[in-house]
This record gives C-alpha cells, structure tokens and sequence, in this order.
C-alpha cells in the first residue's frame, strides 16, 4: 500500500475482477499392487519407466504392476502415483553390527521390506571412531557415506546422515541406521581386517520378507489401517487430490513361477577414495536358495469386492474414475461373452465413475515366463495411458477411444462386430485388432444406466469442471454474501465455462447454448443468506448428450457441497 504524508485526496486503481477459474489435470493416474521393492502403502510420484524402476524395481512373475505403469507411460500417461501393497508380516532385512565382545553396536536396515534387501552389499570402515559405509544395490549401483559417527550430537551422526544426507551426498536409497551403542572403537570386529589405523569388515543383511503369502483383499482396500502408517493400500490415496484415474490390476494376479535367476555380474571394483585392507575379510556365506513367497490367488468374491470397493472410493472422492480389468479364469483364459455380461450386470456406477474393459493384452515380456516371448496382463495400465493421451489433445472432452493401445501384441479374445455389438450397448468397452491398425481401445462406456451419465468423456469433463469450480472459488468464503459477491461468483465461473467452450469441449452454437450460470436471490433466498450459504446453479451442454447436465455447487463456511441432476 503506498504511503501518503501529505493532507490530500488520493486515487489507487484497484482490480474488482474476481479471481480466475482455471482448469485442473486430469491425466494424472493411480496404480495399487505388488513390487519386489519400494515404501508400502505410501503414493509415490512416478514421471518416468526409470523412476519407477529405481524405486519399485522392475518386472516380477507374481504380480503386475510395473506391466501396468509401462503400459500407462507407452501409451501417452506422463504423471501418476503408485502404491505398493504387501501383507501385515512383510519384513524388511537386517543386521546387527557387533563387537568381538558380542556388544550390540549398530543396526542396519533396508529401507523398506522384502528379500530385494539380501542382494545389498555392505562394507563398514573405521579410523579412530570416525566410519565410513559403502553400499551395493540391488541394481549394481554403488554409493558411499563417509565421516559417520554414533555420537547424536555430532552433526555427522549416522542415522542422520543416511536419512536425510548432506550437502554433498543425498540420502542412501537403500539403508537406514540405529545407532545401538556409543562406541569410539570398531576395531576388534569379528573376521575384520586391519590396515594401519583402518579396519574393514564386510556385512549382509537378512530376515526380509515380502509379505506375499499373507495378502488380502484388505491389504489393497485400505481396510485394515495401522495407527503407525496410517491409510493403507487404496485408502493411501485419498490424501493425493492430484489423482483422476485409480486401477488396480493385481486383485487380478495369477501367480506364475520366477524365471530362473542369472549368473550375478562380479563384484564393482574397490572404491579407491575409501581407505582399503590389505586383505579383504570373508563374505558373508553362501545363503541357500530362498523360497519363493507367492500371492495367493483371488476368489471371483474377493475380485468383485474389490472393484465394487474401487467404485466406492471413486464414488466417495468425487474426483476420479476407475477403470476395471475384466476378470479372467483360474487358469488365465479370457471369459467368454455370456461370463462378461454375467459380471458387467452386478456392476454399476449410477453416476457413472468407473468404466469396465475386455479382454486382456499381450505383451512382450522381459521375463518371458514359460519360454513364452509375450504375457496376458490387464489392459488397465495401457487404457489409462489413452485416458492421459487424450486428455493432453485434444482434452478430456474427447471420447477415449479409436485409439491405439501401444505396446500391445495382440489380445487374449477376438472380439468380432457382432459380439461387441452384444457387449457396448451393455457397457462392456472392447478391445479389438485391426488388421494394420494394432489393438484398438473401442468403446468409451461407463457402468452407468442413466443416459447422461454412460460415456467416459462426459463424466470426466464434468468432473474437471467441477474440480476447477471448487478450487477456484474458494476466495468467496467468508466474503460478505451480498449483490456484488454473488456476481464475482458469476462472472468468474462464466469466464472460464465460456473458454472451455471456446476449445470445443462444450457443445452449443452460442455461449447461452452451451452454458448457463445462476447466483441471484431466486435460488439464494434470505434464509440461504441467513445461513451462511451461497448455491450457484451450473448448467453445461457436453458434447454427448447435447443436453444441459446441471449441478448446483452449495458453499458454506470451510465446506463445498456439490448436487449433480
């Protein structure tokens, strides 16, 4: 504000424009399943196949998740969030450094659970009570923290340094610490070599479990939260307000055996910057053969629990749509068409926040279970891929289909005109190949009975809109509810319902075609004022129906309430 000392009348220029309503993503993505690595029941932000890889790891005979984020980013997906789910006796790896009098002086820990931990490779390295430890990951990478102590009040205490890091060396990807003891001499450890003043003892770590065997549907619903971690599995993602699209492909997992493991490449060669032996202690033995922990298959009740679970949370949220795989046999073949109906029929959406897809996909697998050079998985991943592809062009206005699912070989069932010509009017969206075209996503149906609410397109643009309205009008709470506010409300809405319209995502020849919006004292009457509440009146013509949708958005203090009819 300018400062004014001398006695006179003054002119300032202020902008009673109200504020802009802008548009919000809606390509964004959420998967929730099984990874042999990365943080349980915590959404990850994923913008790359190689940042899925360094966190998650990469693809696993019992699960298929990382199928189904490939299949997201080959297909157009940049942003999404991923989720990895394990039972309650999921473990992560560990070791107990000691003393040559048995005293307990350090622990060390994989950063989260699972057997991935017994691949890493530790070497500890002391100098007069200061330490330093390199690490081996399970993908061959090497990093080293240096100058550690046990001491918690020296600013290069090890639990410290590896959680957070530092100015030079960001946090260890692959361990965490506890410091058991203060001990400023490490150099009577067992089977530890000395070199001068340096001693060097190699460690493995063990105990890491998947938590595989123990799985239930409730591991992926979120319905067993842990006062420690908080919301698990689905239910992680209601704090993530970014996501319009939830799968979760492995409620479909079919367990398969693991390929036969590779020779492992040889040890990285010594770090020349750390202080070395003369003679390297001895490894830690040769482990047998672990058993593999494998999920269970789920029972045709627990897959449909879990997409009516995923429909409700859709439904709840207000914000996003599922896309559901259609379920698949015992033994991995595709139902055939009177099954699909069958299981269409017990699901629906009234409203329209989920959409059903069949059948499955081929597609060329690195594992290459069986010999097989391809693998079935949900198509989920690679539809959520288009949903994404066409949101970003034209936008979300646009129907997802016709387009090409990439990254695909071929489909597990042969989905002719007349059968889908049963299927789409049903709401069963198909994908189909086309001689020099690929697999094709043909159909963008929701489970909706109610005509306004059965194509993709129409319910998440209507979702973006309403979104957007919230987000952006929340400048009007506690504003004086008068003439001038209900018009700010007005035109900023009006504003942004008349750009969208403009990009063709609105149907309607003329702005009063395509959208209506009313805040006046016919739909807020003195009793609404009295309460606190103003209700704005929002009509828009999508492009199909070329109807007007209306929802009424109704705020009070600190709580927005929206009406769909």
């Amino acid at each position: 504000m300018p400062e004014y000392l001398t006695p006179g009348v003054y002119y300032e220029l202020l902008d009673t424009a109200p504020p802009l309503v802008r548009g919000v993503r809606t390509d964004v993505a959420a998967f929730v399943g099984l990874a042999p690595r990365g943080p349980l029941h915590v959404p990850v932000r994923i913008e790359s196949w190689r940042s899925y890889q360094a966190v998650f790891g990469a693809f696993v005979s019992y699960g298929y998740l990382a199928y189904a984020v490939k299949g997201f980013l080959e297909n157009g997906g940049t942003t999404c969030f991923v989720v990895r789910v394990a039972g309650s006796d999921a473990a992560a790896a560990s070791v107990v450094v000691k003393n040559a009098a048995g005293r307990d002086l350090l622990r060390i820990e994989a950063k989260n659970p699972g057997t991935w931990g017994h691949t890493l490779r530790l070497s500890l390295t002391t100098r007069l009570g200061r330490y330093a430890i390199a690490v081996t990951g399970p993908d061959g990478e090497r990093e080293v923290h240096r100058d550690l102590s046990l001491d918690e009040d020296d600013p290069r205490f090890i639990e410290r340094i590896l959680e957070s890091g530092d100015e030079r060396v960001p946090p260890s990807r692959w361990i965490s610490a506890t410091a058991l003891a203060v001990e400023t001499d490490l150099g009577a450890l067992p089977d530890a070599a000395q070199s001068g003043l340096d001693t060097f003892a190699k460690f493995a770590l063990s105990g890491g479990r998947e938590g595989l065997a123990s799985l239930t549907r409730d591991d992926f619903l979120g319905t067993l939260d842990d006062a420690e971690i908080g919301k698990r599995g689905l239910g992680s993602l209601e704090r993530v307000s970014e996501v319009a699209i939830v799968a979760m492909p492995d409620m479909h997992v079919i367990p398969a055996p693991p390929p036969p493991k590779p020779d492992l490449p040889p040890p990285p060669p010594a770090d020349p910057c750390l202080p070395c032996a003369t003679s390297a202690p001895p490894g830690a033995p040769a482990a047998e053969e672990e058993a593999v922990e494998m999920p269970p298959r789920f029972s045709s009740a627990d897959v449909f629990a879990m997409q009516r679970a995923l429909i409700e949370h859709c439904e709840l949220r207000g914000d996003r749509v599922a896309i559901l795989d259609a379920p698949v046999h015992d033994s991995g073949s595709s139902f055939d068409v009177a099954e699909i109906l069958d299981w269409r029929t017990n699901l629906a959406s009234d409203r329209g926040f989920a959409a059903l897809y069949y059948p499955w996909v081929k597609v060329l697998d690195p594992l290459k279970l069986g010999g097989s050079p391809v693998r079935a998985v949900p198509p989920s991943g690679h539809i959520a891929g288009l949903y994404a592809r066409t949101d970003l062009d034209p936008g979300v206005h646009k129907a997802p289909a016709n387009g090409e699912a990439r990254w695909s070989e071929d489909v597990t069932f042969n989905v002719e005109a007349e059968t889908q010509g049963v299927l789409n009017p049903e709401g069963v969206n198909c994908l189909r190949a086309f001689p020099g075209r690929g697999i094709i996503v043909y159909g963008a149906r929701t489970l909706s009975p109610d005509p306004d609410w059965c194509f993709v397109n129409i319910r998440r643009l209507l979702l973006m809109i309403e979104k957007a309205v919230d987000l952006s009008t929340q400048w009007a709470v506690f504003e004086p509810h008068d003439e001038m506010l209900r018009q700010k409300v007005v035109q900023s809405i009006s504003g942004f319902l008349e750009s969208i319209w403009k990009r063709g995502m609105l149907s309607g020849a003329t702005k009063d075609e395509a959208f209506f919006v009313k805040c006046d004292e016919t739909n807020n009457p003195p009793q609404s004022v009295d309460d606190g509440r103003i209700v704005t009146d929002v009509g828009v013509a999508a492009a199909a129906p070329a109807e007007f949708i209306v929802f009424r958005i109704g705020r009070t203090v600190g709580e927005l309430e929206t009406v769909e009819r």
